[in-house]
């Protein structure tokens, strides 16, 4: 039995959140972690398909520019551009590892499971520590219907060797449209099928159904409120048979499951902590520990609070080692907190949706630019550009924050600045911009 002042189970984003700065603290350390070290973001996640974005922005560029002193034919290179993002995940593992036992972190490789309240096991070994965090984020949920399970994932679209010429994508979320608009600008014929008649709940429904329509103009086959029935697979073909009675039948090449994720908890049991979860994850308060067991803390998207991002992850991280450290010491605050789906265009978020913030019953007006018709954007041949800005005059600040277009993803930490730290809209108006740049056109979109 080997002993430590924390256990934490996981190597990525919200394990070094937390690890990192008690072991600074003088803490002694064990980090377990399942796969390799890294996590998600670096290493099947964020990072990898923002690389394969590279070559879908290239592309999406180069359209934009076409009669505008722009010619010949360009396209995407596959294999190619897999070996150029494999440069920037295989360095990682180790790279993350080191890192870590150069901060005097005990790190391991394996399965971690509870055998205790304090107690992990861990290749056959007990490890114990008055601490126990639990960093393992999310796995893809199986799609529910007949074939469904089974059917590739996003891991498996990171490292397809080779593209599919038709794919299906089901869902309507983040990992949906930004590889259907990776796999359309790399050449593929690409549906995307979503159960309901809203995709990208999370942000604003008004520019969501812009992206929709975006997508659609890009050669994208987007069908709304087709739920899929059943998944069949005959002689190497995907026939996905979807609407309310199955009779829409779409054949493929390859369908990917991108509906959704869940806790990947299923291997710890927490049940020998006495650690509660549900659906959303491991539940816990705003210190980040589990309801249910108070030397537990569940952080990053395991957790079932706080959007699943690495940012959140790392700021889940430093409020439980602060009350590690000081009990009691330190709340997340989830304020101001910027989202992105990496689309073509993209979409981005920060505060609140118009509705939530007419639920609280605030007061404010909508402030809507046709960002398209701006300089910035027309002399890239963007069709597709606009922001939707909650503007509360009476009390000077901004409630939220929403543009669909170019640079979108930029702009966005602009406005997560102003809300997070309550900049009055007065600042921002009197604020001198760069010109002509994206960024300039903040004085009229407030």
């Amino acid at each position: 039995m080997k002993q430590y002042d924390v256990i934490v189970v996981g190597g990525g984003p919200a394990g070094g959140g937390v690890a990192a700065p008690l072991a600074r603290a003088g803490k002694k350390v064990a980090m377990i972690e399942a796969v390799a070290y890294g996590g998600v973001c670096p290493l099947s996640g964020c990072n990898p398909k923002k690389v394969l974005m590279s070559g879908a922005e290239a592309m999406h560029m180069a359209a934009g520019m076409t009669g505008s002193g722009i010619s010949g034919g360009i396209s995407i290179d596959w294999p190619e551009l897999m070996r150029f993002k494999q440069s920037f995940v295989d360095p990682v593992p180790e790279s993350a590892r080191k890192a870590y036992e150069g901060m005097g972190i005990e790190t391991w490789l394996g399965f971690a499971k509870f055998v205790g309240p304090h107690a992990v096991e861990v290749n056959g070994e007990t490890l114990t520590a008055p601490h126990v965090c639990i960093c393992v984020g999310q796995e893809s949920s199986p799609l529910p219907v007949p074939g469904g399970e089974g059917l590739p994932v996003s891991d498996d679209f990171l490292n397809l060797k080779n593209l599919p010429h038709r794919i299906v994508f089901i869902g309507g979320g983040f990992i949906a449209f930004e590889f259907a608009h990776i796999a359309r600008m790399a050449g593929a014929e690409v549906v995307l099928i979503n159960r309901s008649d809203r995709v990208l709940r999370q942000f604003d429904p008004v520019l969501s159904q812009a992206l929709v329509e975006a997508s659609r103009a890009a050669g994208i086959d987007i069908r709304m409120e087709q739920p899929v029935q059943t998944v069949e697979r005959v002689a190497g073909v995907f026939r996905v048979h979807c609407g309310e009675n199955g009779s829409d039948v779409i054949e493929a090449d390859m369908v990917f499951n991108c509906t959704g994720r869940r806790a990947a908890v299923s291997r710890l049991d927490l049940a020998q902590a006495g650690v509660e979860h549900g659906p959303a994850g491991i539940a816990v308060n705003s210190r980040m520990q589990s309801v249910s067991n108070p030397h537990v803390y569940a952080i990053g998207d395991v957790a079932d609070q706080g959007l699943a991002l690495t940012p959140v992850a790392t700021i889940q991280g430093r409020v439980a080692a602060a009350n590690i450290l000081h009990p009691d010491s330190a709340e997340v605050d989830y304020t101001g907190i910027p989202s992105v789906c990496f689309s073509l265009p993209p979409l981005a978020k920060v505060g609140l949706l118009e509705a939530e913030a007419r639920e609280r019953g605030l007061e404010f007006k909508v402030k809507e630019t046709d960002l398209a018709d701006s300089f910035s954007w027309k002399r890239l041949g963007e069709s597709f550009g606009r922001a939707r800005v909650l503007v509360d005059e009476r009390n000077d600040r901004i409630l939220g924050a929403h543009i669909l277009g170019h640079n979108a993803e930029e702009m966005i930490n602009l406005f997560a600045l102003i809300v997070r730290q309550e900049i009055p809209v007065s600042k921002v108006r009197d604020t001198v911009w760069a010109y002509p740049t994206c960024g300039y056109e903040l004085k009229y979109m407030v």
